[in-house]
């Protein structure tokens, strides 16, 4: 395969999250574009039974911690043997391991750092004197805070890449039996839903109170929580104290699509959000949306053109967008007709792997 770029992926994370998932579809995304991709991760990771499953090359490597010798020695190995154009790295773990790899290279890939997540803005000198050409975020609020974090290193938005053929082809898929049999006592019913793992900067509490505001005015309204997490037994606990038993069901989604379907809203009233993923997913069927004003989601969602977005976390503001989406659905579907346009456009597949190559060969 003389000839055919390179670019190592690294991942030393045991399970599956939001950042694994697009690893592999980029990988999936940049061979069909002639490249030869390569996944270095942990032997008895989730990650490496995913991408076997979809034919990926896969290195084993232990990343037992940030400066691990065999890690780092395995890794220098494998950029002898196929010299790659770039390495993609997302943890600690991976850009700390690569980064000492390299180090002492006379001539080494360049190496891009994706970063998901954010903590504060403090300066990180250590890792800016490491190897490092580029950091890649998910969004332009993350861009900024990086920015700042790294200040002698570039820092790049590359949106994530959806597949909304795959959604499309899951609106279908059956629901868990539990919800299905719910659903089917409520068909006359409002179903507001909210898609993401259970923690505080979530704002599960925020909706919680608002349903139970609007159930003194309609009694149709019912309220999917799908996701888990550490918040789960106080937002259970919440549920039965505001005596909204009968008008939520809580538990996890195998995918979101045919949920989302049955869905009249996507809420999402996340308190720290870099960019958000299921307002996106939502708009990508069609399904009207409401997000928060919080970091990153007002990228996704234009006020009024595309979605609601609300200003302030608190449960009145809510309560009054939730009220006027009900009040204006005709509406609120023409937004999410042109918010369908909009973010299949933007977070495609091939706008994420266009930009990413634009990265590796620049």
């Amino acid at each position: 395969m003389a000839g055919t770029p390179t670019v190592l992926f690294l991942e030393s994370s045991k399970n599956m999250g939001g950042q694994e998932w697009q690893l592999l579809q980029q990988m999936q995304a940049l061979q069909a574009q002639g490249y030869r991709c390569l996944l270095l991760c942990r032997p008895n990771s989730r990650i490496i039974e995913e991408a076997s499953s979809r034919n990926l090359r896969t290195v084993a490597l232990p990343f037992r911690n940030s400066a691990h010798l065999p890690t780092i020695s395995g890794i220098r190995r494998i950029i002898r043997q196929y010299g790659p154009a770039a390495c993609i790295c997302h943890s600690g773990h991976d850009s700390n391991n690569l980064s000492l790899a390299v180090w002492f290279m006379r001539r080494r890939p360049k190496i891009i750092r994706s970063r998901t997540y954010y903590t504060h803005s403090k300066k990180k000198t250590l890792q800016s004197l490491l190897p490092m050409d580029i950091v890649m975020v998910p969004s332009r609020f993350m861009q900024k805070h990086i920015q700042a974090q790294y200040p002698s290193k570039p820092v790049e938005t590359v949106y994530p890449g959806i597949d909304f053929n795959r959604l499309d082809q899951q609106k279908n898929d059956a629901l868990p039996e539990s919800l299905q049999n719910w659903l089917a006592q409520r068909t006359n019913h409002h179903v507001l839903i909210q898609i993401g793992m259970l923690r505080a900067e979530k704002g599960h509490t925020i909706t919680l109170r608002v349903i139970a505001a609007l159930l003194k005015e309609r009694e149709n309204i019912s309220y999917i929580i799908a996701g888990k997490g550490e918040m789960q037994a106080q937002i259970e606990q919440k549920i039965i104290e505001l005596g909204l038993q009968d008008h939520v069901w809580m538990g996890e989604l195998k995918s979101v699509a045919p949920a989302l379907c049955r869905s009249e809203l996507l809420l999402m009233p996340s308190l720290k959000e870099p960019l958000g993923m299921a307002q996106i997913e939502a708009l990508g069927l069609g399904v009207p949306v409401i997000v928060s004003n919080a970091d990153g989601i007002p990228e996704t969602v234009q006020h009024h053109k595309t979605g609601l977005i609300v200003d302030k976390p608190d449960p009145q503001a809510w309560y009054e967008s939730i009220r006027y989406a009900l009040d204006h659905y005709p509406l609120m579907h023409e937004y999410a007709a042109e918010g369908q346009k909009t973010v299949r456009e933007m977070f495609s597949i091939e706008a994420n792997t266009k930009q990413l190559i634009q990265l590796i060969s620049t």
